[in-house]
């Protein structure tokens, strides 16, 4: 789903339902088709504690005069020594920005950049700015570049969404010169400590997101870390404590809900040829009979906004795949955010 205006308020909805954006592209997964699960995660920033290797990055950094010492700080505080210099701005291009990922893409991903590409992914987002009335966000809620800058030099860049009660880390690239410096994992603590800074004057932000908890993948795993952390239930949409879902996941793999009085026999999928019976966010079956009566009066536009609407009831009656995709809208965005909507087809 592409978006071109959206409230932060609205995006927080949809990724406490488990969507994600990238640029200005909103995206879901179907875990009935996917090959292994997806689930949205994040962390109680401000009780969170720094582990021990990440104390002893933070006493490294303090050597290098990247930071002043890190143990006079609290625990939501790093402040920048004579070496770095951190820059929270508006997520824009700037071709400086674009050398840095495009030295990133060839180094990590092995892979090209384009200008076009990175303007898209990167620097095109569709959340509205919003005034809170905090001293530390003059553009308010947003979406947002953080650029590290070490001895003068752009090392990295982290995008960020900050949202109405957290701040939800979207990407971090950075210039490979820099790898020894664990980017990835300050860069975090810098974001959390951002959560506790921005909590001072706007205390219902609180949260810092992490985007995607894979079990499967080594390489995302490490999010399950950050303590205390939550998993999004994604029949339930409840955030359930990590410890009590990792042996659940471990049981079934592919795709599980976290509820135990939710029964297995077809909500979870063991392996790649199982099948789910249906993917809960995405489900009609979700609505009750009420709801659905309620989301046949959704309107569409068909191409253009500037098109006629369509009430959803008269494209149940074109085709049942119409009446499908009108009825997940509703599922997926919930109704009253769908209610409020500009829908394309």
């Amino acid at each position: 789903m592409e978006a071109a205006r959206l409230l932060c308020s609205d995006y927080e909805q949809m990724i406490n339902r488990g969507w994600r954006r990238s640029g200005s592209f909103l995206y879901l997964t179907d875990h009935s088709t996917s090959c292994c699960s997806y689930y949205p995660i994040r962390t109680h920033a401000l009780t969170h504690q720094p582990r021990k290797t990440e104390r002893r990055l933070l006493r490294r950094w303090h050597r290098m005069e990247l930071l002043k010492d890190p143990a006079s700080d609290s625990p939501g505080k790093l402040t920048c020594g004579k070496r770095l210099r951190i820059v929270l701005e508006p997520a824009a291009f700037s071709e400086e920005k674009f050398l840095v990922f495009e030295r990133y893409q060839k180094s990590v991903h092995d892979d090209d950049a384009t200008r076009p590409g990175f303007r898209n992914f990167l620097c095109d987002s569709p959340l509205v700015y919003e005034q809170i009335g905090n001293r530390e966000l003059p553009h308010g809620l947003g979406s947002y570049h953080q650029c590290y800058y070490v001895d003068g030099r752009l090392a990295a860049v982290g995008v960020i969404d900050i949202l109405p009660s957290c701040i939800s880390s979207v990407y971090l690239f950075y210039d490979p010169e820099y790898s020894a410096l664990s980017l990835g994992t300050f860069s975090s603590l810098r974001e959390i400590a951002l959560v506790h800074q921005l909590h001072q004057t706007t205390e219902s932000i609180r949260f810092y997101y992490m985007g995607y908890y894979i079990p499967s993948c080594p390489k995302m795993t490490y999010k399950g870390q950050w303590r205390p952390a939550e998993l999004l239930d994604l029949v339930s949409l409840k955030w359930i404590p990590i410890d009590s879902c990792l042996e659940r996941i471990r049981k079934h793999p592919v795709f599980c809900t976290f509820d135990p009085y939710v029964s297995s026999l077809n909500m979870v999928r063991d392996a790649i040829s199982d099948k789910l019976d249906w993917m809960p966010v995405l489900s009609p079956s979700t609505l009750s009979e009420n709801e659905r009566k309620k989301a046949m009066d959704l309107t569409f536009h068909i191409g253009s906004p500037r098109s006629p609407e369509i009430a959803g009831s008269m494209l149940s009656l074109v085709s049942k795949e119409l009446q499908q995709t009108v009825l997940q809208t509703a599922a997926s965005l919930g109704l009253e955010l769908a209610s409020r909507a500009i829908l394309l087809l």
